[in-house]
Parts: structure tokens; sequence; C-alpha cells
């Protein structure tokens, strides 16, 4: 059965990403003046993702040298982002972006938190290992959820709520 999880913008430091049947997740989105606040959705860079529902897929790694700027990434903020995810908002159109409050933002992603502790937007998990049980347990049930407008299939379907 395909995961449908949700996280609630609380305005706490912390929140919870809640999977049924796999489990329940400390995690945050935004930069810490921002994080987790509904209020914040529209400030690019340091605000949480804006609420609606986001399907969970592979992260792409793009261009002619985006695998040496995962590498030196993975080496230089201590986690390697070929294993994270890319969080595509249901909102029309099926890409990395979206528009809220006339903003434009974009380029969400589900990781676990890496020494710097940023999240510009994402839902980040606190705990590498946390993040590693929710990974394993959306790809060992595959990617079967049909994204709407294109080709892609989703892991899980994360509803973010105010």
């Amino acid at each position: 059965m395909p995961a449908i999880c949700t996280f609630t913008l609380n305005g706490a430091s912390l929140s919870t990403l809640q999977c049924p049947g796999i489990g329940a997740f400390a995690a945050f989105s935004g930069m810490p003046r921002d994080r987790n606040n509904p209020a914040a959705v529209s400030h690019v860079d340091s605000g949480p993702l804006p609420s609606g529902r986001y399907y969970v897929i592979d992260r792409q790694a793009g261009g002619r040298m985006g695998w040496l700027y995962d590498f030196a990434r993975e080496y230089g903020y201590g986690t390697n982002r070929s294993q994270w995810f890319a969080l595509y908002r249901d909102d029309g159109k099926v890409d990395d972006e979206t528009i809220i409050n006339g903003v434009r933002r974009g380029a969400f992603r589900l990781h676990p938190i890496g020494p710097r502790g940023r999240s510009e937007g994402c839902i980040t998990l606190t705990s590498i290992e946390a993040f590693n049980k929710l990974a394993s347990s959306l790809r060992a049930q595959g990617a079967t959820i049909p994204v709407p407008g294109s080709s892609m299939k989703a892991y899980a379907i994360i509803e973010v709520r105010k």
C-alpha cells in the first residue's frame, strides 16, 4: 500500500512527519527564524515549504557537472544527496517549483539533517538513522503512485498542513 504521510507546519522548532505503517519522524522545514511557521512560506531560502500535497520522487541530479557537485557537497556538507527525495507540489504542473503568494519557491527535498542543520524549505529529518529507515521503506515498496500530467511515479504522498 502506498505511503500517505502528513507533516504539520506548527510554528514550533520541531514537527513530526507521520507515515502510517512506516513510522513517525522528528522533522522541520525552514531556517531557524522561520522554522515550521506557516506565515513564512513565501520567504525564499528561509521559510518552510507551503502547505499542500507533495509527491515524493527520486531526486534528479542534472547537468554536466551534477555528479561532481553532489560529490563535493557530500563531503562538504556531510550528507549523501543521491539518497534524498524530491518533493513536487501538486499545483497543476509537474515541476520543481511552485508559486506561493506571488513568490517563486522550489527545490523542496526530503532529506536528513546535515552538519549545518540547514533547511531552506525542505522537510529535514533530525536523524540520519530515521531518514535511512524511511528511505529504505519507501524504496522497498517502490514508486507506484502515478504523478498526474507526467510519466513519473511517486514513492509516497506527503500532505503538508497548517
